[in-house]
C-alpha cells in the first residue's frame, strides 16, 4: 500500500496480537531492500564521521566493533527523510493503537563479525525521559542476522509484568552506581539506586521464562514495547550486523523528567511541564497520523512531513 510516496506495510492481525501479547512482533518485509541499501550507504558515512553520541564501543585492541549513534535526524536530513517516509510510525500506531506518532530518536548500531561485546537484559523504560503505555521502538535489520550474530532476543511478555528493573549501561554493566557516573553525567548515580531489582538471568530458569529469538532478513523489523526486557549478544557470526531503531510515543505517551535519566532530551530542551502529554512538536516531532481506521482498511492516514 502507497500513500504519499510513502510504503505503509499493513499489519496482520497475528502481528497485532503478538506486538500486544508477547511484547515484541516480527515484521516481514517491513522497509523495501532499495530503503535498506540507501540507510546502509548514511551508516557507512556515519561510522567514518559519527555525530556527537556516536563511536565505537570496542576497546582498541579488542576484535570486531560495537559501533553506536543516535538521535541523528535532528543533524542529518537523510535520517529525518528516514523516519518519515519508512512507513513505520504507521505501524507502530497501529500495534499501540494510537491516533498520533512521534518521533523520541533514532538509533545506529552496527556490530562487526567477532565483537565480542554484549548488552544485558534490560528494558528501555528506565532510561527515557518519557512514560506511558503507548511506546515502543522498531528495530530495523538492515542486514541479514540471528541470535548468534547478535540479533536481539526478548523475554515473552515481560511488559505485562508490571515491573522495571535497575537500568545497566554498555561497557558498565556490574560496575558501582558512583563509578557509572563518573564514566557518564551527573544524577545517573542516583537515577540507578532509585530502582530495587535487578533484571534476573532469565536464561538460568528455562521453566518460568520463555525467551524469544528471530532470525531476521534485511527489511524486517522488531517492534517491541518499551518495558519488554530484552538483549543482544556478541556477532559470532562472519557478517556486519547492522540496524536503525526509531524510538515512537504514542498517544499517552508523557513528559517524565528524571534526574539522571538519558540527558539525550532534558528539561531545557522542551516546553513540557513533568506529567504532560507529549505536545511538544519542536523536540518530539509528528511523524504519522491516523485520520480513520476500519476492520476493513485498517490504516487510512496523513505523513506528517
Amino acid at each position: 500500500m502507497f500513500l504519499g510516496g510513502v510504503s505503509l506495510r499493513v499489519l496482520e492481525k497475528s502481528e497485532i496480537d503478538a506486538f500486544r501479547v508477547d511484547g515484541v512482533a516480527h515484521i516481514k518485509k517491513a522497509v523495501s531492500r532499495e530503503l535498506v541499501q540507501e540507510i546502509l550507504k548514511s551508516v557507512d558515512r556515519l561510522i567514518n564521521e559519527p555525530g556527537r553520541f556516536g563511536g565505537s564501543m570496542t576497546a582498541p585492541h579488542d576484535p570486531g566493533m560495537f559501533f553506536q549513534d543516535r538521535y541523528l535526524y535532528t543533524t542529518h536530513h537523510e535520517f529525518r527523510r528516514y523516519a518519515d517516509t519508512c512507513g513505520l510510525a504507521a505501524i507502530a500506531a497501529v500495534a499501540t493503537g494510537s491516533k498520533k506518532i512521534r518521533l523520541y530518536y533514532d538509533h545506529v548500531f552496527v556490530k562487526d563479525p567477532g565483537t565480542q561485546e554484549s548488552f544485558v537484559w534490560h528494558q528501555d523504560r528506565p532510561y527515557w525521559a518519557v512514560d506511558g503505555t503507548q511506546i515502543c521502538s522498531t528495530w530495523l535489520a538492515l542486514t541479514d542476522t540471528n541470535a548468534n550474530s547478535s540479533a536481539l532476543e526478548f523475554v515473552r511478555g515481560s511488559h505485562l509484568w508490571n515491573k522495571t528493573f535497575k537500568p545497566e549501561y554498555p561497557a558498565l554493566e556490574g560496575r558501582s552506581p558512583e563509578e557509572v557516573e563518573k564514566a557518564l553525567w551527573k544524577g545517573v548515580a542516583q537515577h540507578i539506586s532509585s530502582f530495587e531489582e535487578q533484571c534476573p538471568v532469565f536464561e538460568d530458569e528455562p521453566d518460568r521464562y520463555e525467551i524469544l529469538n528471530f532470525d531476521v532478513q534485511a527489511g524486517d523489523a522488531l517492534m517491541f514495547d518499551f518495558r519488554t526486557v530484552h538483549r543482544s549478544g556478541p556477532n559470532r557470526g562472519n557478517t556486519r550486523r547492522a540496524a536503525i531503531s526509531w524510538r515512537w510515543l504514542g498517544d499517552d505517551a508523557f513528559w517524565d523528567p528524571k534526574p539522571g535519566a538519558d540527558p539525550i532530551i532534558g528539561e531545557n530542551d522542551t516546553i513540557l511541564s513533568a506529567g504532560a502529554l507529549i505536545t511538544d512538536d519542536e523536540a518530539f516531532p509528528p511523524i504519522y497520523t491516523t485520520t480513520n481506521q476500519s476492520k476493513s482498511n485498517p490504516i487510512r492516514s496523513s505523513i506528517i512531513t
